[in-house]
């Protein structure tokens, strides 16, 4: 390892900004994953169709769903949790990237 070399993350030196780079990684996401921008697709078709099943997310109202929208949002909560999933991995495998530059930074690879 190099004797001068101080490691910095990418956190330490842009803390300020580290929300906008994970928002970054995840639009790529959106602009290069066709099943990702599908899932998000499948939402926005089944928001539209069933426009009432928004309103469960407002915590200030009572919602009365039916049971075709409760199905809805059912789906619409799997199909978040597979975005969520996705956005994860990519964080994640761009994490283990950014990795490898360090390293090489650092003169260990």
């Amino acid at each position: 390892m190099l004797d001068n070399f101080k490691f910095e993350t990418f956190v330490d030196m842009h803390s300020n900004i580290f929300e906008e780079y994970l928002s970054s990684v995840i639009a790529k996401l959106r602009e290069t994953n066709p099943e990702y921008r599908s899932i998000e697709e499948k939402i926005d078709s089944l928001y539209r169709q069933y426009p009432k099943v928004m309103t469960v997310f407002d915590a200030e109202k009572a919602s009365d769903l039916s049971e075709q929208e409760c199905t809805a949002l059912i789906e619409i909560l799997e199909h978040r949790n597979k975005l969520c999933d996705m956005q994860q991995e990519a964080i994640y495998f761009r994490g283990c990237y950014d990795s490898v530059g360090y390293l090489r930074k650092a003169g260990i690879l």
